[in-house]
């Protein structure tokens, strides 16, 4: 296996912080960067720092469109190099009819991410740029948000949940394999 250096975007909580901790169990070399530590997706610093010391990035903070501008940021300074992104989507990006405006503009701003990335895994054959889109992942960030929830939808989620650990476990095969997945959808 090739050592790569890894950098992950919103470690510190949620889906990230998971597949953070997933791979350095697993032994690699694996940092991370969110606002907590001073790494803002929106900052050029951070775009700077990633195409400077990292091999792959897991793009998986969410900040309205700034997923997508970190994309084409750090894309700029990595195409046609032997770098991997690896963007984190959600199977939410093709659900539009009748949600509420707060969802509507995170499923919109997710289906761009997922738009860019595939233009860059057609456009590019050096630097792989592929879509994980997930569902509900059961984790400590995911279950504060559904406490307001009714308890039978609680259930009924809950049920068919995805294990943090299946999360890392993809992304780490995503990482591995000398193949491009142009886009992975994953949602239990």
């Amino acid at each position: 296996m090739q050592l790569r250096k890894i950098f992950i975007t919103g470690h510190t909580s949620g889906i990230g912080k998971a597949i953070y901790q997933y791979l350095e169990e697993k032994e690699h070399y694996v940092d991370g960067g969110s606002r907590i530590n001073g790494y803002d997706i929106t900052k050029p610093n951070t775009v700077q720092h990633i195409i400077r010391n990292y091999d792959v990035l897991i793009n998986n903070a969410y900040g309205s469109g700034a997923q997508v501008d970190l994309l084409k940021d750090v894309y700029a300074g990595w195409k046609n190099r032997k770098k991997t992104i690896i963007n984190i989507g959600s199977w939410q990006s093709n659900q539009l009819d009748g949600r509420p405006l707060s969802a509507l503009n995170y499923s919109v701003n997710k289906k761009a991410l997922e738009t860019y990335s595939h233009w860059i895994s057609m456009n590019d054959t050096e630097c792989r740029s592929m879509m994980y889109n997930v569902g509900y992942v059961d984790t400590p960030l995911a279950r504060q948000h559904m406490k307001e929830w009714p308890k039978e939808k609680q259930e009924a989620v809950l049920k068919r949940a995805m294990d943090p650990h299946e999360i890392g476990f993809m992304i780490e095969f995503m990482i591995q394999n000398k193949h491009s997945f142009r886009e992975v959808t994953h949602h239990g």
